[in-house]
C-alpha cells in the first residue's frame, strides 16, 4: 500500500511517502511557503521511494492522506485542496485524518500511554485552546467532541494524572507544571506530522474507511464569530 501524506495544518508542515518497505519525509518550512513548495515536495518523496506509474511517481499512490485540522485557515485550505485534487486526478482513495489523533498517536508511541485517554490541545490564540480527549480503545482511536475554551479553564479541568499533549503546551507549559499531578508528553511529539498521518490513514484504509473528495472539509481552530458566543468559557 502506497500512501502519500500531507500536513499543512500548522506553521511547519511536512509531506511523506509511505509504503510497506519504508518512508520518505520532507519538511515544508514556514507556512507561507506551503502553497509554493507542496507539489514539488510530494513529487520528491514519491520519487525517493521509487514509485512509478505511467511516468508519474505521485500517480502511483494508492491513498492520499491529509491532516484536515485543527489548524489555520490558509494552511488547511492548501493541504486539503491539494489532497482532494490528487485523489480526483489519480484515482487514489482519500483519507482526512484528525490532528487530534495524529498527536495522540505520536505521544502514545513515545511514552507508555498505550491505553486509556489522552488530553490533546491546540493553541487557538486569544488565550484559548481547542481541545479534545482522545481514547485508545480496542485498537481504535476515538475523539470526543472538541471544545473551544480558555486556556485557564482547560488546565483547571484536567483530571489528576491526565496524559497531556498537543501544540498548545508550547504556551501553557508553566501552568501544567504548576499542577504537579499531570503526565506531560515531551515537546517533540506535540505537533502532527505527515508520516504519522500516513500511519493513521493506513489503519483507516484497512477498515475500508475513506473520505469523499466532494465532502471532505477542513476543521479550523476557531468557529465563525457567529458561533463563538456558544463556546465554553466564552
Amino acid at each position: 500500500m502506497r500512501i502519500l501524506a500531507i500536513d499543512t495544518s500548522l506553521g511547519a508542515g511536512s509531506v511523506a511517502a509511505v509504503d510497506d518497505e519504508g518512508s520518505a519525509v520532507r519538511p515544508l518550512g514556514p507556512h507561507r511557503e506551503h502553497a509554493r513548495v507542496l507539489a514539488a515536495a510530494l513529487l520528491e518523496v514519491a520519487q525517493a521511494r521509487g514509485w512509478q506509474c505511467g511516468g508519474s511517481a505521485v500517480a502511483a499512490a494508492d491513498i492520499v492522506a491529509v491532516v484536515r485540522g485543527p489548524g489555520s485557515f490558509t494552511g488547511l485550505r492548501v493541504g486539503v485542496a491539494t489532497a482532494k485534487s490528487l485523489a480526483w486526478a489519480t484515482g487514489a482513495r482519500l483519507v482526512g485524518v484528525s490532528g487530534f489523533e495524529v498527536v495522540a498517536r505520536r505521544s502514545a508511541a513515545a511514552t507508555s500511554w498505550s491505553d486509556g485517554s489522552i488530553e490533546v490541545a491546540f493553541d487557538a490564540g486569544r488565550g484559548d485552546v481547542y481541545a479534545a480527549t482522545v481514547a485508545h480503545v480496542g485498537g481504535q482511536w476515538r475523539i470526543a467532541e472538541p471544545v473551544l475554551t480558555s486556556l485557564g479553564l482547560w488546565v483547571a479541568a484536567l483530571p489528576p494524572g491526565a496524559h497531556v499533549t498537543g501544540p498548545a503546551l508550547a504556551v501553557c507549559g508553566d501552568r501544567l507544571a504548576a499542577r504537579g499531578d499531570l503526565a506531560v508528553a515531551l515537546p517533540e511529539v506535540w505537533h502532527p506530522t505527515a508520516e504519522e498521518a500516513a500511519h493513521a490513514a493506513r489503519a483507516r484504509a484497512a477498515a475500508s474507511d475513506f473520505d469523499d473528495p466532494r465532502t471532505l472539509v477542513p476543521e479550523y481552530l476557531r468557529p465563525s464569530y457567529a458561533e463563538e458566543p456558544r463556546r465554553p468559557g466564552g
